[in-house]
């Protein structure tokens, strides 16, 4: 399986995520994600971010800076993800795919000198495709499929039906949303990007320029 095989080197990806302006009116103080009634606070997605941002330092060449708001985006994303396939999985009484357990463990061996909560960041952020790659793959084999091709696709089909089926919300200023089984950047906006400084804010990929001038509570590296 590819991307479990993948998540062994928990390379830094390169994908990032877009925020937009506006915040949730229907969501409660202190939600990041909701996924039907379940959800993940902004106190965790905060947490997780920190701790992932801090392992991203290690990855930056010199002189690289990032935009917070790109990693927290990607956080929440994976947070929210992962949520989703927590409850598909209850939803057919299986677990992800034992092969999942076995990259986790020879990821953490890689990742051994991080402390603990650098160590959980990454896995639960940059193994989430992974983790739910395993579970549809459980799933698919649950419905009759026979061989990990088929048993993935046929998890694939079962995810996408479940997502669209159920409710899963994530707070707007994230810019990001669960699109095919992933999250994806979303523009969330209600306005559009008119100064310099904003335009780079809202750019497709990050401007280590502009993050290089942000206070530090702001940028990562």
């Amino acid at each position: 399986m590819t991307r479990l095989r993948r998540l062994a080197g928990l390379a830094l990806l390169p994908t990032v995520l877009l925020t937009g302006c506006n915040a949730v009116p229907d969501f409660n103080p202190g939600v990041a994600v909701r996924v039907e009634d379940q959800t993940v606070s902004m106190g965790k997605v905060d947490d997780v971010s920190t701790a992932y941002c801090e392992y991203v330092e290690t990855q930056l060449q010199q002189g690289q800076v990032l935009a917070q708001h790109y990693l927290r985006g990607r956080v929440a994303g994976s947070l929210a993800l992962r949520n989703a396939a927590d409850q598909f999985a209850a939803d057919h009484d299986v677990t992800a795919d034992p092969a999942y357990d076995a990259a986790v463990k020879q990821a953490e061996q890689g990742l051994a000198d991080l402390p603990d909560d650098q160590q959980q960041a990454v896995i639960d952020v940059q193994g989430a495709d992974s983790y739910v790659q395993a579970v549809e793959k459980s799933v698919g084999a649950a419905l009759g499929a026979s061989g990990d091709k088929a048993q993935v696709a046929a998890g694939q089909k079962a995810f996408a039906q479940w997502l669209s089926d159920n409710d899963v919300q994530i707070d707007p200023r994230f810019g990001v949303s669960i699109d095919s089984g992933s999250a994806a950047p979303t523009d969330t906006s209600v306005s559009f990007a008119v100064g310099d400084t904003a335009k780079k804010a809202d750019a497709d990929q990050p401007d280590t320029d502009y993050a290089g001038a942000l206070p530090d509570t702001q940028r990562c590296g």
